[in-house]
């Protein structure tokens, strides 16, 4: 492995995919902020120095089994393969980046019963569609709980084939008996997601107790106390089934027919059924009552001062995940996507940017507001002062803004290498009064998705002295003509507006 993580940020992997931020890893792998079609992703880096060519092969075959795998919560692959890396022979797989995971939450507060119940049910979802499709996820953890906006996904690079194995590094303190004797199934999963449960309700792992039956805290209610109880059975066919715990919950679930039906027909949205291990006890069904039909879920942004959310049941996952953002910094909208920027840590102004769209036909509704607003203003001042005639042209009159600072980009030799001819790409960028870059977007991407974001990465750093209209500043808009070649870049400002 590298001697540090870090230390690669800003390579490029595969001459394609380009090391953002460092987010963290182990000594086996490295996870960094990366695009993938012009979209924020994130990037997993398995050596391979100590692997054999077999189980390099094996490993690489695994993540493009699970890279087929579609589900709304399931975090998706998008790419896998095998490269080199300074010497470092590499597997990698890029993936969906996910905004938090339930690590996060735990340290600072348990989870009540309602949030567990609505974290629970895509769980579930995720769960009975990898078992119908004859995997099991093997590493049901609370930091492979994740969501994306206000969705929860489980994790998708861990994924194996029932009956498969895993490696030691990867064991964990939710694992099954039979997990480490290389015989992971669906029922597995099962005893894992009681750990599970028993963790995010207590914030403590569950203990065993001498015949290796949970030994639950007082604080795990009804009915999740015999829901883990349940689940968590030294004996595989003495454990609950999906369907069972989605029962006890209240969860209605559709049978496996019915997505078999969906898959058939084309252009159809399959809804998952939970799947049922063949061995297991029911659960005893729950008290008759009126039971509440769970509501939609939806994630709310939180402070970077990592401030509780005040929230209800109803929310479900709202209250589940606050705590300190997984966000390492603020993004600015473009038409290729939300792209994780350099600039945007240090400057604060990068953060509203992206909260605006543009409307594609120049100026913001804002900027075009604050514009007239400056010429209402000049206009009352020419009529304060009575100037002369020649006076009043002289103060209308416009002065065309400068460039202050330009930011070429960094382009490795390995990816100038790739270039023949001249890659071209045009970034439109709207200026503040005080010079500062408020948007950006692609104008022309040219053929290379690399490279556009590469420029447009840059142009999100530029500074101007802005345009003068009747003596005031003014707020403009630039179009960048960034021209890549093997020897270097060179970018080319036009002055679009005013």
């Amino acid at each position: 492995m590298p001697k540090a993580w870090k230390e690669w940020e800003g390579r490029v992997v595969n001459e394609e995919f380009r090391l953002g931020e460092y987010l963290g890893g182990s000594e086996s792998a490295g996870v960094f902020l990366t695009t993938f079609e012009s979209r924020r992703a994130a990037i997993k880096l398995m050596p391979l120095e100590t692997a054999d060519r077999a189980t390099a092969d094996a490993e690489l075959s695994r993540l493009k089994s699970a890279r087929e795998l579609s589900h709304p919560h399931l975090l998706q692959i998008f790419r896998v393969g095998r490269t080199k890396l300074e010497n470092t022979e590499l597997l990698f797989a890029v993936m969906e980046n996910a905004e938090e995971d339930l690590s996060q939450i735990l340290p600072n507060r348990a989870l009540t019963a309602d949030e567990a119940r609505e974290m629970v049910k895509p769980v579930l979802d995720a769960l009975g569609y990898l078992h119908e499709k004859g995997f099991v996820h093997g590493h049901l953890t609370p930091a492979n709980v994740m969501a994306i906006g206000d969705q929860v996904k489980l994790s998708s690079d861990g994924i194996v084939r029932s009956g498969g194995r895993r490696t030691a590094e990867q064991s964990s303190d939710y694992d099954a008996p039979e997990a480490g004797r290389g015989e992971l199934s669906a029922a597995s999963d099962v005893w894992s997601l009681g750990m599970l449960l028993g963790t995010v309700l207590t914030q403590r792992v569950p203990g065993l107790d001498i015949k290796g039956e949970p030994v639950l805290l007082e604080e795990v209610p009804a009915p999740f106390d015999e829901i883990v109880r349940q689940c968590v059975r030294r004996e595989v066919g003495a454990r609950c089934s999906l369907a069972d715990i989605g029962t006890r919950l209240g969860f209605a679930t559709a049978p496996p027919a019915t997505m078999a039906k969906a898959e058939a027909q084309p252009g159809a949205v399959a809804r998952p059924a939970v799947a049922r291990p063949a061995a297991g006890p029911r659960l005893a069904p729950p008290a008759k009552r009126a039971t509440p039909a769970p509501q939609k879920s939806s994630l709310k942004q939180r402070s970077n001062m990592g401030a509780y959310v005040a929230v209800a049941a109803a929310l479900g996952i709202v209250g589940v995940l606050v705590g300190p953002r997984l966000f390492r910094g603020a993004a600015i909208d473009s038409q290729a996507g939300h792209s994780q920027t350099r600039a945007s840590k240090p400057n604060a102004r990068a953060s509203s940017a992206a909260a605006k769209v543009r409307d594609g036909e120049g100026r913001s509704e804002t900027a075009a507001g604050a514009s007239a607003q400056g010429n209402l203003q000049a206009s009352a001042e020419k009529s304060e002062d009575a100037p002369a005639p020649q006076e009043k042209t002289s103060r209308r009159r416009l002065t065309p803004g400068q460039v202050a600072q330009q930011v070429v980009p960094d382009v490795p030799k390995s990816a100038r290498d790739t270039i023949r001819g001249t890659v071209r790409v045009g970034v439109r960028i709207s200026v503040d009064s005080t010079g500062n870059v408020t948007e950006a977007e692609l104008d022309s991407p040219g053929p290379s998705k690399y490279f556009a974001q590469l420029a447009l990465e840059a142009a999100q750093q530029w500074k101007f002295e802005p345009p003068k209209m009747a003596g005031r500043n003014v707020l403009s808009d630039w179009l960048l003509h960034f021209q890549f070649t093997g020897q270097g870049t060179k970018v080319i400002p036009v002055q679009s507006d005013p």
